[in-house]
């Protein structure tokens, strides 16, 4: 049982804070931090490169776009050649969706040296089980990892996603819901030998249900000690 990367989620109005909000969260004990890019403001491509490089070996980085839950309203190709760019610094993760993915295949990632995280979410629910099946098979075949996340309308919905670890690789699939009656499944997944699970820094939620670097830490040390954990 490999023990779970903690991520922070984190943008910056600048390039400035977000470097100091990058900083924050490694200072808090995560392992990783999912950089925003349409949360986040900076000046040019090439300034987001100098100044990402010191972190690149522990940042996922993410161009979300508008329709999918992020707010860039950058069309597909563009937000794919800025990601291109930014994967020469040898970041540990790139997150494409695989609306985008199936338009834009992992592979120019890969060459270099990059993993791919296929990601699908659903914003309003949580889809029958053979959809979730369909997505996740769908987003394991185009990316290294899988991301399923969906919107918890209670518990049945957390079983369901919560499920997917039993029918596909743990260690190539994060799953969880989002939504105030999800967040359990952030911890659920953790047990269930996700390789990353998400959290905020303190406030600065970037989804319902997100909880703290802090939070997730305790909730990680309560799973593996004693549990054989790397």
């Amino acid at each position: 049982m490999s023990k779970t990367r903690i991520c922070v989620s984190v943008y910056g109005e600048n390039e400035e804070n977000l470097l100091a909000n990058i900083r924050r969260g490694f200072e808090k004990g995560a392992d990783l931090a999912e950089v925003r890019l349409d949360l986040s403001g900076y000046s040019s491509v090439e300034s987001l490169v100098a100044k990402l490089r010191p972190f690149a070996d522990r940042l996922v980085l993410t161009l979300r776009p508008v329709g999918e839950g992020g707010k860039s309203s950058l069309p597909a190709e563009e937000r794919v050649k800025i990601l291109k760019r930014l994967a020469d610094i040898g970041p540990a993760y790139i997150d494409l969706e695989l609306s985008t993915l199936k338009q834009h295949p992992a592979d120019d990632f890969r060459g270099a040296g990059v993993k791919v995280i296929a990601s699908w979410h659903s914003f309003e629910s949580t889809p029958d089980d053979g959809s979730l099946n369909n997505f996740c098979e769908e987003c394991l075949k185009q990316g290294d990892v899988a991301k399923v996340v969906t919107f918890s309308n209670g518990p049945r919905d957390n079983i369901r996603v919560i499920s997917l670890y039993a029918k596909y690789p743990s260690t190539r699939l994060i799953a969880f819901c989002m939504g105030e009656q999800g967040w359990i499944t952030r911890i659920l997944s953790m047990a269930a030998d996700a390789p990353i699970a998400y959290a905020a820094l303190g406030d600065a939620k970037t989804a319902p249900g997100q909880l703290t670097v802090e939070e997730m830490l305790v909730m990680r040390e309560n799973i593996f000690r004693g549990g054989g954990g790397g």
